[in-house]
């Protein structure tokens, strides 16, 4: 395990000292604040409006569904093309660099270098979406009203949806010896499960179930209005198990090769 950390921990360190990634982090950080406040800033006059005229008043409207809701929805959004610049660097780069088979050198297993390259990942899943919790109290302390468990399970949807984000760009930037082609293959395919349920309806049912299976938006959408269903936990655990094995049989047949 020290080991596993190690490597999550260079991995880190390298992106850290990176002047990209922090340009990166202020337009995550900027775009996601400016959905926040105009979700906000839309319930505040949509309330105001239903205050002073019954008859336009939205049933069923609160802040969970006007706020909470399209904000973790639109921060998910934002992840889905950020995770894959990120998750380039796992294999195409050090390839590009030459550090990878340096690595390949040292007393670790392939399974170490996956872990440790996936965590790394994870780590910078959760640098990205915490400075966002932020936004909650800021709302509250000019009278907005969130529930916590809400805010809560939701951004455990955020961390499930960014680590299977994670876990398929880990995958393609083990098979693709460019880190450019890697970040391009890697936001087309998780676009794809993003968007796979969208053609659902357009399908036979039986088709379109299998569509809205494979989405991952869809088994986030729980997630964002702060219900919890196991079903969703599950699709993401495999998610994330399947493309982590995958990638770890890529390595092994290019340590055949070699």
């Amino acid at each position: 395990m020290f080991k596993v950390i190690a490597i999550a921990g260079h991995d880190m360190k390298s992106s850290l000292h990176s002047f990209s990634f922090y340009l990166l982090m202020c337009f995550f950080f900027g775009v996601t604040g400016y959905f926040f406040w105009a979700n906000l800033s839309y319930f505040s006059l949509v309330s105001f409006q239903a205050a002073t005229n019954p008859a336009a008043r939205i049933e069923g409207l609160n802040m969970t569904e006007a706020v909470l809701s399209p904000f973790l929805s639109n921060v998910g959004a934002l992840m889905l093309l950020l995770v894959p610049i990120l998750s380039m660097r796992s294999f195409s780069e050090e390839r590009r660099q030459g550090t990878l088979e340096l690595l390949y050198t040292y007393p670790v297993s392939e399974t170490q270098i996956l872990l440790g390259k996936y965590f790394s990942m994870i780590g910078f899943v959760f640098v990205l979406i915490l400075p966002t919790v932020v936004y909650f109290p800021l709302a509250q302390s000019v009278g907005a009203k969130f529930e916590l468990d809400s805010i809560l399970t939701g951004y455990l949807g955020l961390l499930l949806i960014g680590a299977s984000f994670a876990a398929l760009g880990i995958f393609v930037s083990a098979l693709t010896p460019n880190h450019m082609v890697s970040a391009g293959i890697g936001f087309a395919l998780i676009l794809f499960f993003w968007i796979v349920g969208w053609v659902a309806d357009w399908t036979s049912p039986a088709i379109g179930k299998i569509f809205h299976e494979l989405s991952l938006i869809d088994h986030f959408r729980d997630f964002s209005f702060g219900v919890i269903d196991t079903k969703d936990i599950v699709f993401y655990v495999l998610f994330i198990v399947f493309f982590l094995f995958s990638t770890l049989c890529a390595m092994e047949i290019r340590t055949w090769k070699r």
